[in-house]
Order: structure tokens, then C-alpha cells, then sequence
């Protein structure tokens, strides 16, 4: 089954207790790339989320983010006096007023207006029941990062087998060229060995073998039928439920192969053409593969 690796979805989970708010972003990688940034309250709570997400997702960068606000600070506005800040803060100014004879009490504003003196205080939980609270909503933001990233592969995958049938056609128009051009190539060789033979003596036997030798060796059948086996196993990996796209790309290399050797041998201009228009196909297979996990 063809996935790309892009692909976003978030959710909000609320309950009489929290608020979780969960964004997931997926790119291009060659690997599992997994990059977090957790509320303080999750941090516990690390090894769980990415093993979670490596059984969810096998290729590609990924980007999570998880909120946590407690539900009692939104309705009631659970704030404190940071104490300790405070008496630092009022030490600080009665000395600052003494030292620079400034006139008047020391007031009440002076301090609210200073940073960090009134927080909020986050409630805390107990990792276990933390982590009950976090799996639905997590489940819910990979199963629609899924389907978004599956659509985007079904789109792939319809250009994907496009190309394969442009390719497939291409590798049979030269196969239907092949027993021509080593016929022909046999006459061109025979010709040119036999004004050769008029100057020197030729044994006729050892210039048949050799005439075979040379035309095998300018024989593409062996590279035209690897592939078409790779191209068979290429159209067979979309059938397939795991991650496929190492394996379209180790695919794709070993066509890339067998097409050059193909085009190094034959000297034939129709095929040089098929050639030319295979490895086009072939680059681009090759750009939209790596979208594909």
C-alpha cells in the first residue's frame, strides 16, 4: 500500500479535568526522524509517545507537538503569588529607594507590575493516568494523519503505474526490435570480416565462431527480461501492507542499470530513443518515490 510521507492533522481532546491539544507533521526522510516538543507534564512520558509513533510510522521526519492546560486554571483562573519572588522583588525596591532617596511609600503596583510575580500553577498528574488521557486523543490525530497521508498515496500511486505502462510499453517495442537489429548487426560484421578475408586467409569455422561471439555480446535479450521482472515486482509492491518505498527505490536503481546497458550495447536509433525515453520516466519515478514511505 502506497503512503506518502507528508501529511498533518491535529485534535483537541477536553474533559473535566485537562485540555490536550495535539499537531503532528510528516516530511521527507530517508529514515524514522522523530522530533518533539512536550508540555513539562509529557516529558515522562517520552519514551512511550515514540514508540507509539515508530509503530504508527516507518519513514520520513516527524513533528509533534502536545499542549497540556488544565481545565480548573481555563474556568476558575488557578493563580499563586510567587513568594519567594515577591520578597526578593520588595528587598530589591525598598533598598533601590533608600539608596536613591526616592520620596514616597513603596506600593502595591509597583510589585504586580513586575515579571513573573503571579503565575499560573498547572495541575499535575500521575504519569499512568496522564497517559490514559493522552492515547485517545493520540490515536485519533495518527489515524487522520493516515488517511490524509494515504489519499495523497493513492494519488501517487495512480501516476506511479502510468509511468510503469509508459516504461513496459517502451521495453516491448525494443524487444519486438531485437532479432532485426542482431540480424542486421550480423551482416554489417560479416561484410566487413569478408573484405577483411580478401587480404588475409580467414579459417571459415573460427570466423562463424567469432561472428557469434560478437553478436552475443551486442545481445540485450538478458537485460530486456530483469526488467521486465523488475517491473513486475515494482507493480506487485502496491499490493503489498507494509512500507514499500526502499524497496521501489532499490527497484528503481537496478532498472536504471539494466536500461543503461541496454543503450550502451545496441547502436540501433529506435532503441536509443526507447532508451532515452525509459530513463526519463525512470528520473521521474524516481523524485515521486522518495514521497513515498
Amino acid at each position: 500500500m502506497i503512503k506518502s510521507m507528508t501529511g498533518f492533522a491535529q485534535t483537541v481532546f477536553s474533559d473535566k479535568s485537562v485540555q490536550i491539544t495535539i499537531a503532528v507533521r510528516t516530511y521527507n526522510n530517508r529514515f524514522l526522524d522523530i522530533n518533539m516538543r512536550l508540555n513539562n507534564a509529557f516529558l515522562p512520558l517520552e519514551d512511550r509517545i515514540k514508540s507509539y509513533i515508530a509503530s504508527r510510522i516507518f519513514r520520513g521526519r516527524v513533528e509533534l507537538a502536545i499542549q497540556l492546560s488544565s481545565q480548573e486554571k481555563l474556568r476558575n483562573g488557578n493563580i499563586a503569588v510567587n513568594w519567594p519572588m515577591a520578597m526578593t522583588y520588595f528587598g530589591l525596591l525598598t533598598e533601590l529607594k533608600k539608596r536613591l532617596n526616592i520620596p514616597g511609600p513603596l506600593e502595591l503596583s509597583d510589585l504586580l507590575s513586575l515579571k513573573d510575580l503571579v503565575v499560573y500553577q498547572e495541575s499535575t498528574f500521575p504519569e499512568e493516568v496522564l497517559w490514559q488521557k493522552l492515547v485517545p486523543p493520540l490515536k485519533k490525530t495518527f489515524n487522520a494523519l493516515q488517511k490524509m497521508r494515504s489519499e495523497e498515496g493513492r494519488n501517487l500511486g495512480r501516476d506511479l503505474l502510468k509511468r510503469l505502462q509508459i516504461i513496459r510499453k517502451g521495453v516491448n517495442r525494443i524487444s519486438k526490435k531485437i532479432p532485426q537489429v542482431i540480424e542486421a548487426y550480423q551482416v554489417r560484421l560479416k561484410e566487413r570480416i569478408k573484405k577483411i578475408s580478401k587480404e588475409v586467409d580467414v579459417d571459415p569455422i573460427r570466423l562463424a565462431q567469432e561472428v557469434a561471439v560478437m553478436a552475443d555480446r551486442a545481445d540485450i535479450s538478458e537485460e530486456l527480461i530483469r526488467l521486465g521482472s523488475h517491473l513486475k515486482q515494482m507493480e506487485a509492491l502496491f499490493k503489498e501492507p507494509q512500507a514499500i518505498g526502499k524497496k521501489m527505490e532499490f527497484l528503481l536503481q537496478e532498472m536504471n542499470r539494466e536500461t543503461n546497458t541496454i543503450g550502451s550495447k545496441s547502436m540501433d536509433s529506435e532503441i536509443a530513443y526507447q532508451v532515452v525515453s525509459i530513463k526519463s520516466e525512470l528520473e521521474k519515478l524516481r523524485e515521486q518515490v522518495q514521497n513515498i514511505e
